[in-house]
């Protein structure tokens, strides 16, 4: 039920399920579904009509049987059966055919795509991201997110899509739809297709708005060097580093966590008034280092490390100098289509 709203709907109609043209379809103002309804007899060909979505789901999804007939009994009424049980069900009076003319996709307008589109989208969606650059952007073979401290870049090989920017909601409902196959861009609504001719339609965000440029720009001036510390996190960091988040350090309104990187291991730590806390964590296997590094410390996001413990290890260690004069440690991430550019804290922020 992704597009139904319950309690009390802010738009008439929905909280509804409404059967139409063959279909199943649900609204709201950000997200529409459609989904094709088999007829083999145990629906009324032609039927048509709205339901309050939450209570007839409930009473479906509760009935023992396997098998729901369902048929018009009035002209504002069906009757469901399964087994012994009888319901009668209420029909909404109102005018569901003008709002799906508004959402309806074009049949000739589709343009396929691969599961690159849903890879890039999880690659890139963050979990809680509260700032106005929240959401997921779209552009050609791009798939991009950012909420000022950190940027994901996730690159297609075979799919070329119009420019369109989503919602991190809207993003989430839609990685819930398997076998996604084709979609367009029609207005101010995206709309894709699952292989089943499952619809799933969402209202985009103002793409211009994004500075997509900026993002491009600075992605393009991390590329990593050579003189760019390079090595592979091992997996017990991160462990180590949500024990360390008991006791984070506050900065700039962040929950850090120190990290010093030397040829021996990575130690961890952290500390407030209320306690302390160290482990230190050996590299992994495969890390060699040609030459005695100097310790290297900066302090991390602990929920940002976490998110890109799940994309890739392998890191590069950047040093750029802000107009100030500052020296401003970052952390690329990269995979074989993404990257990953996290920003790094002193104790000074």
């Amino acid at each position: 039920m992704p597009a139904i709203e319950t309690g009390t709907p802010t738009l008439q109609g929905a909280d509804a399920f409404v059967f139409h043209d063959g279909k199943i379809f649900s609204y709201n103002d950000s997200i529409a579904v459609y989904i094709p309804l088999a007829i083999t007899g145990l629906v009324d060909e032609g039927i048509e009509g709205s339901v309050h979505a939450d209570e007839f789901f409930k009473v479906i999804s509760k009935f023992s049987a396997d098998e729901i007939n369902f048929a018009v009994t009035g002209n504002n009424t069906w009757m469901l059966k399964c087994g012994k049980a009888n319901v009668e069900v209420t029909l909404m009076d109102f005018d569901f055919t003008t709002r799906l003319r508004g959402v309806t996709p074009d049949e000739n307008a589709w343009v396929k795509i691969s599961d690159e589109l849903v890879s890039g989208i999880g690659a890139c969606k963050m979990a809680v991201n509260k700032t106005p650059l929240a959401g997921i952007y779209i552009s050609g073979k791009n798939v991009v997110s950012t909420d000022g401290y950190q940027i994901n870049k996730f690159e297609m090989k075979d799919t070329d899509l119009p420019t369109l920017w989503i919602s991190d909601n809207s993003a989430n409902e839609l990685l819930k739809l398997s076998g996604l196959v084709e979609m367009q861009l029609q207005g101010t609504w995206a709309h894709f297709k699952s292989s089943d001719g499952t619809v799933f339609s969402i209202k985009t965000l103002q793409a211009e708005k994004f500075p997509f440029d900026r993002i491009v720009a600075l992605l393009d001036t991390s590329k990593p060097k050579e003189d760019d510390f390079h090595a592979m996190f091992p997996m017990e960091l991160f462990g180590a580093i949500d024990r360390a988040n008991s006791f984070a350090i506050d900065i700039s309104e962040h929950s850090a966590v120190r990290l010093i990187l030397s040829n021996q291991n990575i130690e961890v730590s952290s500390e407030r008034t209320s306690g302390k806390y160290s482990e230190k964590v050996a590299w992994g296997e495969g890390v060699e280092f040609k030459e005695t590094i100097e310790p290297m410390t900066v302090y991390v996001d602990a929920t940002m490390m976490s998110f890109m413990a799940k994309r890739s290890l392998e890191f590069y260690l950047q040093k750029f100098t802000a107009k100030n004069g500052k020296v401003i440690p970052r952390l690329l991430f990269v995979s074989d289509s993404s990257c990953h550019l996290m920003t790094t804290f002193t104790m000074g922020d």
